[in-house]
């Protein structure tokens, strides 16, 4: 599932190409995603101008005047794709956006666990997928001081409060395995065991591990593609995700993996002991 750093990408490529444009038509499938895409979805887009590109946790959303928002979730094998020439539809092709200069933005999902939405409010926070986020990991407020106290008071493993988007959002497996190995600590770990160093200590990992995917315009393993149809290249600076077996970067014990949940946690039981 793309993560933060693959829709920061998509983001940061989508403010340099469409942000400015003018909407003439949407074409839907007439398929539902994650949920129906509702009836009036192409008719609130349709004659508004994109203002600003703005991401949420794994969010993507277009801010559009007059004022609305177009919200977009990739979730499982969702693309987001830009076109400067008319686009052939595929069969997994469930929305095309045509602008005024005939470019065009095409939303692509053969798992069909995305979201494409869109509302007309005032502000991204009376979104209803945006209003119950949590804190995002590259706001300034992401510290120890806001952390620690939810810490103390959670019985949760560690990985798993990482993974609760109501309370930091964005964060998914990849970079959670990742940040964990980056600050020695076991996915396992009782979140209130956490001493006040070792949580400042994840936050600059988190912090750092983010920064480095988005410099490498994201992880793709199988489904990820950037607006203009390229791959992420962080894969290649992965230190334990799917790396079950291999020889542990820094200490060089092997990889294990265990099951949290229905998701697989990567971790060097010598430097995450």
């Amino acid at each position: 599932m793309p993560e933060m750093p693959e829709v920061e990408t998509l983001a940061r490529k989508l403010r340099r190409s469409i942000v400015g444009k003018h909407v003439a038509e949407v074409r839907l499938s007439g398929l539902s995603l994650r949920k129906p895409i509702a009836d009036t979805f192409a008719s609130t887009l349709k004659g508004r101008t994109i203002t600003g590109i703005l991401r949420r946790g794994k969010y993507l959303i277009a801010e559009m005047d007059p004022k609305a928002y177009w919200v977009i979730h990739l979730g499982m094998s969702g693309r987001v794709l830009y076109h400067k020439t008319k686009s052939k539809d595929t069969k997994h092709t469930h929305a095309i956006v045509r602008f005024a200069d005939s470019t065009e933005l095409e939303y692509r999902d053969p798992r069909r666990f995305g979201l494409l939405t869109a509302y007309e409010v005032l502000q991204p926070g009376l979104i209803p997928e945006i209003g119950k986020l949590g804190l995002d990991p590259l706001d300034p407020g992401f510290n120890a001081r806001w952390l620690s106290p939810l810490l103390n008071k959670s019985h949760q493993e560690i990985k798993s409060f990482l993974l609760d988007q109501g309370k930091i959002a964005g964060l998914g497996n990849i970079y959670v395995c990742e940040s964990l190995f980056h600050a020695r600590i076991h996915p396992a770990r009782r979140c209130r065991t956490l001493e006040r160093r070792e949580t400042a200590l994840l936050i600059q990992a988190i912090r750092r591990v983010l920064k480095l995917a988005i410099r490498n315009n994201g992880t793709t393993f199988s489904d990820f593609m950037d607006s203009n149809g390229d791959p992420g290249d962080h894969q290649r600076f992965l230190k334990v995700f799917q790396r079950e077996g291999a020889p542990c970067y820094r200490c060089h014990a092997p990889i294990e993996r265990i099951r949290q949940g229905n998701r697989s946690s990567y971790y060097c039981s010598c430097c995450q002991a």
